[in-house]
């Protein structure tokens, strides 16, 4: 069977745990009322402090985030180029490494892979803050610290990822992922919020010591937890042998590659658009530089709603559901990208994070569910490229655009891309091409 995008080897598959080629798999089977409770991934003692150090890293990191963003803001006067630098440069690191990282994901222990990369990150943010509390900050410096945090973020996501599935039975991933999911939406929300008052009362520097402070409470979080997993140890070869064989395992597991991609053209046209959200404020909207963070806000409860409906559905998604929601997304991103009312332009940002975290979590919950657990990182860490690699190239190009010829005009262009491209997907699928067929899981070891 092919993802009717790269068809496999015949020597690829050979070998492969699953179902033969070509055999027909129904969708996990639902589980009476069970299977229609988004919480119940709660009932698991592991999942509940994942989710716990989970949220307290994520509110710092948008303590952060909104703190970085608003300072390049600050010291380049509203430069779209350099916010789209700033963009590039924080998630290109996960191009570059996540590939890298899913392979260590599948060959160490998750839980110290987290531990590591956050305690690495919560150096890296003491560092910024006293950066600036010296005032030795620049342009140049900012996009410095945005790569060395992207860095440890693209050895972070795989593991990140794994980790949630391993602190829950089969049964309850779809859950998981979708709490997970609305969980770091909360964070967009809540992180923002607080981003402001610290921001006007105590400046930049001490959001950045917040974040490192917020990394060691997520550390003494993670400490009891024990994950179940199965990870490869039985299997020999360099690191780019063992990622050319999670590549040749995407492969065998349709609709994966043809997700994987959906995903990165999404995330190249359409999700860079919150790197332009302070020159909506300034220069479309008429707000203050600061007011950006309203629209942020919004955009988090849409996502966290998004989420959630992810967990609501009583089978696993399809690449068929993630694709109109893509088409959803284009349809408000391009009613945003032209719209010159406040109130209006909340509310269709609001609906733009719904559309796009019902893709994410649609196509997390998907890959995951079609992924055994040795091989789990490395898909994970495609998903990473995907997601989040390829961003940066959405940055600079609507950064570039956005200074010749106007924020709404390249947010439009990207929007109306994304449209078509959901509209060729749907059709395919329609056709039969990819097929909405996935292949049970069994639990990793407990």
């Amino acid at each position: 069977m092919s993802d009717g995008l790269i068809p496999p080897l015949a020597e690829d598959e050979a070998g492969l745990p699953g179902p033969s080629i070509g055999e027909s798999i129904p969708h996990e089977p639902l589980i009476g009322r069970e299977r229609r409770r988004p919480f119940r991934a709660f009932n698991n003692h592991e999942f509940r402090l994942l989710f716990a150090a989970y949220a307290i890293g994520d509110i710092g990191f948008w303590i952060s985030h909104i703190s970085l963003q608003s300072e390049m803001s600050r010291i380049t006067q509203t430069s779209s180029l350099w916010l789209g630098i700033l963009f590039f440069t924080t998630f290109i690191p996960m191009l570059l490494f996540a590939p890298i990282a899913g392979v260590i994901a599948d060959r160490v222990d998750r839980k110290k892979m987290l531990i590591t990369t956050r305690g690495a990150v919560g150096l890296i943010a003491t560092a910024l803050g006293l950066v600036v509390f010296a005032n030795l900050e620049s342009p140049e410096v900012l996009v410095i610290f945005g790569f060395l945090m992207g860095t440890m973020f693209a050895f972070m996501a795989p593991a990140q990822q794994a980790a949630t599935a391993n602190s829950v039975p089969t049964s309850d991933l779809t859950s998981a992922i979708s709490i997970q999911s609305a969980g770091n939406n909360l964070a967009r929300i809540g992180g923002p919020g607080l981003a402001v008052p610290i921001l006007v009362l105590w400046g930049p520097g001490w959001a950045f010591i917040i974040y490192a402070i917020s990394n060691l409470l997520m550390l003494l979080t993670l400490l009891p937890i024990h994950l179940s997993s199965h990870l490869s140890t039985s299997e020999t070869g360099s690191t780019w042998h063992r990622w050319k064989q999670g590549l040749i395992y995407a492969r065998s597991r349709p609709p994966a590659v043809a997700a994987l991609v959906l995903m990165g053209i999404f995330s190249i046209f359409g999700a860079a658009h919150v790197a332009l959200l302070p020159v909506f404020s300034t220069d479309v909207l008429g707000h203050s530089r600061d007011d950006f963070t309203i629209l942020v806000i919004a955009s988090g409860v849409g996502a966290v709603v998004g989420a959630l409906a992810t967990g609501f559905r009583r089978t696993t998604p399809t690449l068929g559901t993630a694709s109109r929601w893509v088409a959803g997304f284009g349809v408000t991103g391009i009613m945003f990208a032209f719209s010159t009312t406040w109130d209006l332009s909340i509310f269709l940002i609001a609906m733009m994070g719904f559309c796009y975290f019902s893709v994410t979590t649609s196509l997390n919950t998907l890959l995951q569910h079609i992924s055994d657990d040795e091989k789990r990182g490395r898909i994970m860490g495609l998903f990473a490229v995907a997601w989040a690699g390829l961003i940066p190239f959405g940055g600079i190009w609507m950064g570039a655009v956005a200074s010749a010829a106007g924020a709404p005009l390249a947010l439009g262009i990207g929007a109306g891309l994304c449209l078509t491209c959901a509209g060729f997907f749907i059709l395919r699928e329609r056709s039969g091409v990819y097929g909405e067929l996935v292949p049970p899981l069994t639990d990793p070891p407990r």
